[in-house]
């Protein structure tokens, strides 16, 4: 039962992590990025969350041939930098027409159905996920003035949900154990099984960047796990 009990806190942390990575690689690209990349510790974090979360050895050896190539490719970390913001740009923020909607909001919109394009901070997708944050006592970065469905934000409460439910583990406490699953589960249910799943197909299709393609394959093989796709 104590291995059983360990296992399953390693297994929450590890799903923490690539939350954490995931939240992270999907706001715009910064130096911490760009070096991580460069020196491997990126790449190294990666595989091991894979190996301890059990992913397919095919799976973990397609990601770390992707992240070792951008690690061996000698550019300089502005450069890289600068290759990531303007694909970051492309896929997600391009003024006229972002390849893919970093949004759920935006994303399940279809123009069929409704001429008029939802409003962002007042949308119902968004304005539910963050009720779901306030409940479980997420506090949003003030940094960060964005609507409450923007992917990063989901993929940190996510984070932050499997990293108490390690905690409740840790202390053997039932009850909050029971909380944090029952959080989770909601959330999923709710808000990723609708779009995640997609999404990150999308990117690891679409790409012209090895980094974006490798994050949309993590983020779809996460999604498969977790939600049982």
């Amino acid at each position: 039962m104590e291995k059983t009990t360990e296992r399953e806190i390693q297994r929450a942390i590890s799903t923490s992590d690539l939350y954490q990575i995931l939240a992270m690689s999907l706001h715009l690209p910064n130096t911490e990025i760009a070096q991580g990349l460069l020196a491997g510790s990126m790449a190294e974090d990666i595989i091991a969350i894979f190996q301890e979360l059990g992913f397919s050895d095919e799976a973990t050896k397609k990601i770390e041939t992707v992240l070792l190539a951008i690690q061996n490719s000698q550019s300089l970390t502005e450069e890289l930098l600068s290759d990531l913001r303007q694909e970051y740009t492309r896929l997600f923020t391009h003024p006229k027409k972002p390849e893919i909607e970093i949004y759920e909001t935006l994303f399940l919109y279809n123009p069929e159905e409704s001429r008029i394009k939802p409003a962002l901070f007042i949308s119902p997708a968004a304005m539910h996920a963050e009720h779901c944050y306030e409940k479980a006592g997420l506090v949003p970065s003030k940094e960060v003035n964005e609507p409450g469905d923007h992917m990063a934000t989901e993929m940190e409460f996510m984070m932050f949900l499997h990293l108490e439910k390690a905690k409740a583990l840790q202390a053997d406490n039932q009850e909050e154990l029971a909380r944090r699953e029952a959080e989770i589960q909601e959330f999923e249910t709710l808000h990723l099984q609708k779009w995640a799943h997609s999404f990150f197909e999308k990117m690891a299709s679409i790409s012209h960047s090895d980094f974006y393609r490798a994050l949309g394959a993590i983020g779809s093989i996460l999604m498969v796990d977790r939600l049982s796709i």
